[in-house]
C-alpha cells in the first residue's frame, strides 16, 4: 500500500490498532472491483465493529460513512453500495459515486458525484491533482479511458483515487 497521508494517519488514530494496521497493509484499490483486502474485511465484518466505532466517539452517521469507505478498501463494492445508497448526505453520495466508478458504471458515478455538491474534498483533490482531477466528471472520464490509454495511465488514476479515498475517509472520521 502506498504511504498514508498525514491527515489520514491523524484521523485513523481513533480506530482500533488492528484496523489501522490492516489499512496500512491493504493493497492499493484498483480502478475496478479488486483487490480483496481480507484483513480489512474480517475486522469490519465483526458484529461488534460498530460498537468499537461508537466507543471512540464516532456517531452512527459517521459509522455508516466509515464502513462504506472501508468496504471499498476491502474490495466489496456491494456492501459499500448497500450502505452508501442509504445515506442521504453528501459524503454518502461521494462514496456511492466512487463505488459506481469502480464498477464501471460511469454515468451513474457522475450522477452521484453531482449530488455531492460543493465539498472540501473536491477542493483538496483539485489542488493536489488538478491535472487529473479538475472535477469529478473529468476524473470519471480519465478512469474510463485509463485501461486503454497511454495517458493518463491506470497507475496514475489509481494513485489519485487513493488520495480521494484518504481525503474522504479523513473527512468522515473527523
Amino acid at each position: 500500500m502506498p504511504q498514508l497521508a498525514p491527515a489520514l494517519e491523524s484521523a485513523l488514530s481513533v480506530f482500533p490498532n488492528d484496523l489501522i494496521e490492516a489499512v496500512r497493509d491493504a493493497m492499493l484499490p484498483s480502478l475496478g472491483e479488486g483487490p480483496r483486502n481480507v484483513g480489512v474485511a474480517e475486522l469490519i465484518s465483526a458484529k461488534d465493529f460498530p460498537a468499537k466505532l461508537a466507543q471512540v466517539g464516532i456517531k452512527p452517521r459517521g459509522q455508516q460513512l466509515c464502513l462504506s469507505g472501508l468496504w471499498l478498501l476491502a474490495g466489496d463494492l456491494d456492501r459499500s453500495h448497500t450502505l452508501s445508497q442509504g445515506i442521504g448526505e453528501p459524503e454518502g453520495s461521494f462514496w456511492h459515486g466512487i463505488m459506481h466508478r469502480r464498477e464501471g458504471d460511469f454515468g451513474n458515478a457522475k450522477y452521484w458525484f453531482r449530488r455531492v455538491g460543493a465539498h472540501p474534498v473536491w477542493t483538496s483533490l483539485a489542488e493536489l491533482h488538478g491535472d487529473l482531477y479538475p472535477d469529478a466528471d473529468s476524473f470519471v472520464d480519465a478512469c474510463a479511458r485509463a485501461p486503454h490509454a497511454e495517458k493518463p495511465s491506470q497507475s496514475e488514476c489509481e494513485s489519485v483515487q487513493w488520495s480521494e479515498w484518504q481525503l474522504l475517509m479523513a473527512h468522515v472520521i473527523q
